[in-house]
């Protein structure tokens, strides 16, 4: 079933709009499915109209999906949290870089030199979310945790060292990342991805922490030059529904939204991911862009110069020695199987 590609969003208001001024009352339930990037970002392409999709054919006539992309229900990344807890949307992605305190523990997923991969970020951290550790969720129902690729460094002048970047300004996106960017000297400025864009573009920053899907979707390639491909971290991503709306589903529905959601997605998200990034790394690289690699004794010299994060990590967090002992654990775990 594909209904969801291709519906824009204003597709998706007027039919919300018909609904609530007109349309003929049955025992339907209405979601409003919201993000604020464009219909093209690979979370919406890989997560959320899979999710969708899937449990409106398995619903039927029970649910009805509406597609609000593009920031068309709220365009800021810094609100989606708000949104979705005030019912403004019903279920939305949200950026805990970009929902200051509130999701704290779960960026632990941001701290530099420990996850591999999209896909292992994505099913530790829904992992980690299982083990009921984590703070912040009370207002709001989960269907997932995933994350993207593991972020890079992107750059107006390419280096071939993180010590080359003391002394520049770079975007983060919240304060797991700023701990990083203050760590190596640099001045860490959190902007969202469009914001960072026009801020590299007047240069007013160097550069900018972003996964190479971030800056296909957004547009970065075109203010970068080039990229220091070292593994600092992969933002955590959440798929949110609001709290009234779930408690008011039936049993059946929410065992078919769950089914179709927590772990199976989130590894399906991070496989999209980590497979899509090859392909964007290979043609931007055969563009001329500049890609610098970290090796394996260069991640080690940086996990023993920069071992300080870690320790600042826990110190700012609630309960951060567990919740990083845990996410360690649950690393290894995951390799291990």
């Amino acid at each position: 079933m594909t209904y969801f590609h291709g519906k824009t969003a204003l597709m998706g208001a007027a039919v919300f709009a018909g609904l609530a001024l007109g349309g003929a009352a049955t025992a339907q339930t209405t979601i409003r499915v919201a993000s604020f990037t464009p219909e093209g970002a690979v979370g919406v392409q890989h997560v959320m109209i899979p999710w969708m999709e899937a449990v409106q054919e398995e619903l039927g006539d029970s649910v009805e999906m509406v597609p609000f992309w593009g920031g068309a229900l709220g365009p800021s990344p810094f609100e989606q949290y708000d949104l979705v807890r005030d019912g403004v949307i019903d279920v939305a992605w949200i950026l805990p870089g970009y929902t200051p305190g509130q999701f704290a523990q779960l960026q632990v997923t941001e701290l530099p030199f420990l996850v591999a991969s999209a896909e292992e970020a994505s099913v530790v951290g829904w992992r980690l979310f299982e083990t009921g550790m984590l703070e912040g969720f009370d207002d709001v129902h989960v269907l997932t945790v995933w994350a993207p690729d593991v972020t890079n460094i992107h750059l107006t002048d390419p280096v071939t060292s993180l010590e080359e970047l003391n002394g520049t300004s770079l975007r983060t996106a919240g304060a797991t990342q700023a701990l990083f960017v203050d760590a190596i000297g640099a001045a860490p400025q959190t902007l969202g991805s469009t914001e960072a864009n026009e801020a590299m573009g007047r240069g007013t920053i160097d550069g900018q922490l972003q996964g190479w899907t971030g800056m296909n979707t957004f547009g970065g390639f075109a203010v970068s030059n080039g990229a220091y491909r070292v593994p600092i971290g992969a933002s955590p991503f959440l798929l949110l529904m609001n709290l009234d709306l779930w408690e008011s589903l039936t049993p059946e529905q929410q065992e078919v939204m769950m089914r179709h959601g927590g772990e199976d997605l989130a590894r399906r998200g991070g496989q999209a991911y980590d497979q899509i990034t090859l392909g964007i790394i290979d043609a931007q690289r055969d563009a001329g862009y500049v890609i610098e690699e970290a090796d394996e004794a260069d991640i080690t010299r940086y996990q023993e110069a920069y071992s300080g994060i870690y320790d600042q990590w826990i110190a700012d967090t609630s309960n951060g020695a567990d919740v990083l002992s845990t996410f360690q654990d649950l690393i290894a775990g995951y390799r291990a199987q």
